[in-house]
């Protein structure tokens, strides 16, 4: 995230606040730790914090007061450098002596992604992340600074709630829900939970197609099964329309579609003339361990095979790690 600190928050005392507590000055050196490990993006944005920095490392942490000074002066440049350009496009979080205790708590704290299934769906989140390159949350990832949480379908809500009541001033917190939509652009249980947790102020991307496997590239349903029959499976996959492909039950194929009335007819609206041999092929889907060969074989794809699936998958996909690279 973009965080300012204030000058008085390098201040020893303060006319309301006092002098600081051994609490607070921690506090301040964690910030500053964030920062150096590139946890968040420092924005100086007064010069009057350069000289207020190097004038409190020198005091508190004078062995590592040039670095501290040098990434205040870097940090300053970096934001003279976006003046008058778009590259800075989100406003900076801005930390005072009166609200230190709460930013950073929250700040050095991991974020939440909440998922319904902890396992898989984090499979999902890394592939994805490391396909399509973004380094940001990669590293978020590999430094430890974001966890999964496992919310599971009914409870992922009161999963997000809970973690989203761990911060106390700025949510660090995304759901990634499934939409389960049977047909497309239908509304599902999935956008109600959204709109909620977004009047919650927690971040939210509600997949387009039915659920994260359909998602899942060629490349990877091409090695699910001996070699004749996926590829025999995949070709009649390849039958189905854009709109079929992405509400079609990849992982059950059509094994559930009589468990409801709304699943009948559902299939009817969208599978009206399908021939034989495409449903008898797809009948039994690709099994339930998808996301986890994607994510085993995630160095052997490319944005083009997210991109084969559909002209909208690889700009819905990118705006769902835009979302959680803003909360962490």
């Amino acid at each position: 995230m973009r965080v300012e600190l204030a000058p008085e928050v390098f201040a020893d005392t303060d006319d309301r606040t006092g002098p600081y507590s051994l609490a607070d000055l921690h506090r301040v050196y964690d910030l500053l730790r964030c920062f150096a490990e590139e946890r968040h993006e420092w924005v100086v944005a007064d010069v009057a914090v350069v000289a207020a920095v190097r004038d409190f490392v020198s005091s508190h942490l004078p062995k590592l007061a040039g670095t501290y000074t040098a990434l205040a002066e870097d940090a300053a440049v970096a934001v003279n450098a976006w003046t008058g350009t778009t590259q800075a496009t989100t406003e900076p979080v801005t930390v005072s002596r009166a609200n230190l205790a709460d930013y950073s708590d929250d700040l050095c704290q991991r974020a939440v992604i909440v998922v319904e299934n902890q396992e898989s769906d984090g499979h999902f989140l890394e592939t994805v992340a490391y396909v399509l390159n973004h380094e940001r949350i990669l590293t978020a990832f590999r430094n430890r600074w974001v966890e999964i949480g496992h919310g599971g379908g009914s409870d992922l809500m009161k999963a997000a709630l809970a973690a989203g009541n761990r911060f106390r001033r700025v949510i660090r917190v995304v759901a990634v829900l499934d939409s389960d939509r049977l047909i497309p652009r239908q509304r599902t249980g999935s956008h109600d939970k959204a709109r909620t947790l977004k009047e919650l102020d927690i971040g939210v991307h509600v997949l387009v197609r039915r659920e994260a496997e359909n998602y899942v590239p060629d490349k990877v349903l091409a090695g699910v099964g001996k070699l004749a029959e996926a590829s025999a499976r995949l070709d009649r996959l390849k039958q189905l329309t854009p709109e079929q492909r992405g509400h079609y039950d990849m992982k059950h194929g059509f094994t559930k579609i009589h468990k409801s009335p709304d699943a009948t007819r559902a299939h009817a609206e969208l599978f009206p003339d399908l021939d034989h041999r495409t449903r008898s092929a797809l009948h039994d889907g690709f099994g339930s361990d998808l996301l986890s060969r994607m994510h085993t074989c995630r160095e052997a794809l490319t944005e083009h095979d997210f991109a084969q699936l559909g002209p909208d998958v690889v700009a819905e996909l990118r705006a769902l790690l835009a979302t959680i690279a803003g909360r962490i």
